[in-house]
């Protein structure tokens, strides 16, 4: 693939993810209670910020070290379970025990979905690669 190909891969993982968390935001929204909107903006936040710069080093490190995806790949999985942990943490820290339980289950929804995503979304783009 030359680097038009890859940024419009980019761009359209981009989009994705941005569909997706959206999706989730807006069902969270209409059919959730208002326990469950702090942990789905959240949840939402996450995984667009997240996902949206992973396609962008995804991109540059597929367009100029192509040799390194799969540190990519690994080093991705990484970085995710460990913000999803500092994230857990920092809303234990902040709110206690009070509604943890429901904060963990619709973030959780959020990290599923995005990683299950992830995982097909990039395993079509290796095979092409």
């Amino acid at each position: 693939m030359n680097q038009k190909q890859l940024k419009d891969k980019a761009i359209f993982y981009a989009s994705q993810v941005f569909f997706l968390s959206m999706l989730l935001w807006f069902a969270f929204r209409v059919w959730g209670d208002a326990s469950v909107q702090l942990p789905s903006h959240v949840g939402c936040l996450f995984m667009f910020v997240f996902y949206i710069s992973d396609a962008w080093v995804w991109y540059w490190v597929a367009s100029r070290h192509k040799d390194y995806l799969t540190s990519f790949f690994t080093g991705t999985s990484g970085l995710r379970f460990l913000l999803a942990l500092v994230i857990l943490g920092t809303y234990y820290m902040v709110a206690g025990n009070a509604g943890m339980m429901t904060f963990l289950f619709v973030f959780m929804v959020y990290y599923l979905v995005s990683l299950i995503h992830h995982s097909f979304f990039f395993l079509r783009m290796s095979k092409r690669l």
